[in-house]
């Protein structure tokens, strides 16, 4: 055999058993994790350290799936995608390493899989090709002679969207000045200043130094016959020789030359900057191989910051330091740093924020930490990596995968990620001779290895730098030669040919596929027990499945009588809920209480559209904990419920902050779904109550109840929030779903009636009459150079949902929109969803583009009309279709699942029905939406999140233009 096993390691934590193996010619690692998960995943990782900040390993990333030897169509990565029964497919670039995952529960798909992954790392086009890299990466785009001249890519685009976050502008400084002798001060997802200056030169030779088997890690997972895969390796591995010298990414650390570096990011032109700049504090803390501290820093940073009352981030708020505070370990590779970043602060605060973090973490020594904190931190992370042992949601084999990367990738144990008992049993001994003063002690207070990093608000910075690159790229083209000018106006034309002409039939053909004999239209049949909770009350459902000894019980609360003005309130209620003093205990003691009997509790608003289009609306409270822990667990839910105070301003001032600047993280990384979700709000009713909920409205209102606070306007807000509670304690409100083992659900259902039982039975008000918005085209303008474009009309009764739409709707993803969107248009992504509830809606991300991505989403009846697909075409849009329906998931999720469609009247058959319509859905059967499609884009709503600029010039297609923030 060409593999020999290095060793095996029994790994109990995460039910596998692990065999190291290496390649005899090569020297290529192989790390199997043998189980008996159908869930299978292969991962084949390379160390890509980068130069500079050109992004060559990122676009490198994207260009491999561009066309390989065995694959030659233009995207294989696409034709998979749309036609695979893939669990799992990507490809991730880190700061120094570049991984390509693929899992599936399908033994042939997964064999499928792994061939075009292997065949693309290994024999990829575009060595050949520059006009991948164009594609991909950047190229001068000039359609015409007398246009503007711009730059244009994939990855140009997506990350001027990524590096406009501020919390990408401070990882990225930090880095840059931490660890300014070493790989990881680069940008490794490139910077779009940077990215124009990659060759296909220097593009082919960084892939033949480091795309090779010697510098390969592979991570196989799941129930396989690790034979196979071996085979499938060995014919790209053999005769291919060994490397003379390994890549190293290990590094001898160096002091900072400074401490202290202050630089700006954009906000948008005309905004007050005020209480808008960023503060951070990093250390480097550990390398890849301190296996014990790393664990250590990682349970620090529960302590320290897992919840608003931990002790330092408790410190940093009241000292007013900032709005939010966030602190902990990062992983950039090899180096280990732990940070503390202040948003809503101002720069003149640094020196106070340097002062409080050193007097805190000094009172921690020197009094030590309270040793209940500690056993409540190392309980809560013990429960969530239990967890999500058994959690089949998640492709787990992917996840290892990365895990491993952490430690084996620096010739460190590969395992040490899955022997997290072992070191948190070593941490909880170790706690009480003081270890964690003294990590402490030694990380950070007497650690000189640190830079403090403050990023100050800079009105229209990116307008600014747009207009000079625009000027520079118009004189670049004044200076240019007709001849030369020509020469750009055929290099892209003849792009835009390449990406509108069909790949040849031979060459799809070549990428394998499952046949029509390998699907099934079997569903899994999901248990739910309903019953009477109690009389007068609502219903007790429980969803027997195996969850390993963790009950997960929710409290499900009727508000079908609350009415939609309410919404964001209640929205906001449900955020504070154990986040707040209660009567019994003070919101430190509350948090405690929570991390040691629980794996957590939260709470929110859950709404469900039934056939009949009626809406149910329902408070949740939901809880998990070991079974052990049950009275507890139901304890606590009930005093949170139902004795928690809001007369503290402060520390609902503290919560708002912290939604406020999650709503702007989703703004930054996924602003398309609040597009599509705001367009779709102006037509259904539903949609609009999640804009109530955690939508635009949420945050509007939001920072209005932030104003009136921080200005001690006069608020009714506590007396709302009060109101809203005593509202919800009725019992005729009050439905119990439970998951798990359904021999303790008469337990669970004795222990919340005994706690609930004193609650009054009062008559529901009248159901509330749900509309939608109000029908406008809007626009939100931020800081960024990006836009997220969402298109959406009502298609209830308008466009048939059956098996056949779930077709197209794959078409008209991988089809349609990755080509015009993506390819032609730039954009880094676009979506489309069609709902059973008559959901429809558009949207891309980080788009370049406005009104050319409009006009995409208004050709598509054209594109549907003209459908014309092979047999073996249709044959992936329906195994891609039915791929998203045998998904796995893990037995919380298959409770959720059961519950919902009970709520909405979905049955069983409903979906074996979608199936069977799936696999017989012919090319007519799509054409046949075309007309009712054109009517139904014919009344529509628009709603953009993105540049100024290229808002103002498209101004005319919008009744009203906002400022989001």
């Amino acid at each position: 055999m060409s593999f020999s096993k290095i060793e095996n390691r029994e790994l109990t934590d995460i039910q596998s058993q692990a065999h190291l193996y290496r390649h005899d010619e090569t020297g290529a690692q192989v790390l199997f994790l043998q189980n008996e998960d159908k869930n299978k995943a292969f991962t084949i990782g390379f160390k890509t350290p980068p130069y500079d900040d050109n992004g060559i390993a990122h676009i490198l990333e994207h260009s491999v799936l561009n066309g390989s030897e065995k694959f030659p169509s233009k995207e294989p990565f696409v034709e998979i995608v749309k036609g695979s029964m893939s669990t799992f497919i990507n490809a991730m670039t880190f700061a120094d390493k570049t991984i390509y995952p693929v899992a599936s529960t399908n033994n042939q798909d997964f064999k499928n899989l792994v061939s075009v992954y292997l065949d693309a790392v290994f024999e990829p086009n575009f060595r050949r090709n520059p006009q991948i890299l164009a594609q991909e990466g950047w190229h001068y785009h000039l359609e015409n002679g007398e246009d503007d001249l711009i730059y244009k890519g994939v990855v140009y685009n997506e990350m001027k969207g990524a590096t406009a976050s501020p919390e990408d502008q401070i990882y990225f400084n930090i880095t840059k000045n931490l660890y300014a002798d070493s790989i990881y001060q680069y940008e490794s997802g490139g910077l779009p200043s940077a990215i124009p200056s990659l060759t296909q030169d220097a593009f082919v030779d960084f892939f033949q130094r480091y795309y090779h088997p010697s510098n390969s890690f592979t991570v196989v997972y799941g129930d396989i016959e690790i034979e196979s895969i071996f085979e499938q390796l060995e014919e790209y591995f053999e005769g291919k020789g060994a490397f003379a010298e390994t890549v190293e990414l290990s590094f001898e650390k160096q002091l900072p030359e400074k401490h202290d570096y202050e630089c700006t990011y954009s906000i948008t032109e005309g905004d007050d900057p005020t209480d808008k700049d960023y503060l951070a504090l990093a250390w480097h803390v550990s390398n890849a191989g301190d296996l014990l501290d790393n664990n250590g820093l990682e349970v620090l940073e529960e302590i320290l910051f897992g919840n608003q009352q931990s002790p330092l981030k408790k410190a940093l708020l009241e000292a007013e330091i900032g709005g939010d505070i966030n602190g902990g370990v990062d992983h950039p590779g090899y180096p280990n740093m732990f940070v503390i970043t202040a948003k809503y602060s101002s720069a003149d605060k640094m020196s106070r924020f340097k002062e409080v973090v050193r007097e805190t973490l000094t009172q921690l020594v020197e009094e030590g930490i309270d040793p209940e904190l500690v056993k409540a931190s190392i309980n809560k992370m013990a429960f969530e990596m239990k967890e999500n042992v058994i959690s089949e949601s998640n492709p787990r084999g992917v996840i290892y995968a990365i895990s491993a990367y952490r430690t084996w990738l620096y010739d460190e144990d590969p395992y040490a990620a899955f022997e997290f008992s072992k070191y948190l049993n070593q941490l909880e001994s170790l706690a009480k001779d003081g270890y964690f003063e003294k990590l402490i002690q030694e990380k950070l207070l007497n650690n000189e290895d640190y830079v403090a990093l403050t990023l100050i608000a800079e009105p229209g910075k990116n307008d600014r730098l747009e207009a000079d690159l625009h000027k520079e790229l118009q004189d670049f083209k004044a200076r240019l030669t007709e001849e030369e000018i020509e020469l750009l106006v055929n290099d892209t034309q003849s792009l835009i040919n390449r990406q509108e002409s069909p790949d040849k039939a031979e060459d799809l053909a070549k990428i394998p596929l499952l046949q029509k004999e390998d699907l099934t239209t079997e569903v899994e049949q999901l248990p739910l027990e309903v019953q009477s909770l109690a009389p007068d009350c609502g219903r007790f459902y429980v969803a027997n499945q195996f969850t390993s000894g963790i009950d997960y019980v929710d409290l499900y609360w009727n508000i079908e009588d609350f009415t939609m003005d309410q919404y964001s309130a209640l929205s906001l209620f449900g955020h504070l809920l154990g986040k707040l003093a209660t009567e019994q205990y003070g919101v430190d003691q509350l948090q405690r209480k929570i991390d040691l009997y629980t794996g957590g509790i939260k709470a929110g608003i859950k709404t469900f559209k039934d056939k009949n289009n009626q809406i149910k609306p329902y408070f949740v409270i939901s809880g998990k904990a070991l079974e052990g822990s049950l009275e507890e667990l139901i304890g606590l839910m009930h005093e949170i419920m139902t004795a928690s105070l809001f007369n503290n301003q402060k520390d609902i001032l503290r919560v708002i902050h912290k939604l406020i600047s999650n709503f702007e993280m989703t703004v930054a990384y996924g602003a398309h779904s609040l597009a599509s979700n705001r367009a779709l709000s102006h037509w259904k009713a539903e949609m609009k109550l999640n804009e109530m909920i955690a939508g635009i409205d949420f945050f509007n209102y939001l920072k209005e109840e932030r104003k009136k606070i921080q200005t001690q306007e006069v608020s009714s807000l506590s007396e709302t929030l009060e109101s809203l509670k005593q509202r919800l304690l009725n019992q005729r409100r009050l439905n119990v779903f439970y998951t798990g083992d359904a021999k303790r659900s008469e337990q669970i259902k004795k222990n919340v009636l005994q706690l609930f039982e004193s609650l009054p039975q009062s008559v529901l008000g009248s159901k509330a009459e749900y509309q939608a918005g109000q029908r406008q085209n809007e626009a939100f303008m931020t800081a960024q150079d990006v836009n997220y474009v969402g298109l959406a009309s009502d298609a209830e009764d308008k466009l048939a949902y059956n098996g056949h739409s779930i077709v197209l709707a794959n078409e008209i993803r991988y089809g349609y929109l990755w080509n015009e969107v993506r390819v032609k248009g730039g954009a880094y992504g676009a979506m489309y969803r069609h709902s059973r509830t008559g959901q429809l809606s558009f949207a891309s991300y980080r788009d370049p583009n406005i009104a050319k991505t409009i006009e995409t989403y208004q050709a598509t009846p054209e594109f549907i009309q003209q459908l014309d697909l092979s047999e073996t075409e249709l044959l992936k849009d329906i195994i891609g279709s039915l791929s998203p329906l045998e998904q796995p998931r893990s037995a919380r999720d298959k409770g959720i699942t059961a519950l919902t469609m009970h709520l909405v009247g979905l049955t069983r058959e409903d979906l074996v029905r979608d199936k069977e319509e799936i696999i017989a859905t012919t090319v007519n059967d799509l054409t046949s939406f075309a007309p009712d499609f054109s009517q139904l884009l014919e009344e529509t709503s628009l709603a953009v999140i993105g540049n100024k600029a290229q808002i103002d010039r498209e101004k005319d297609r919008f009744d009203v233009i906002y400022e989001l923030y």
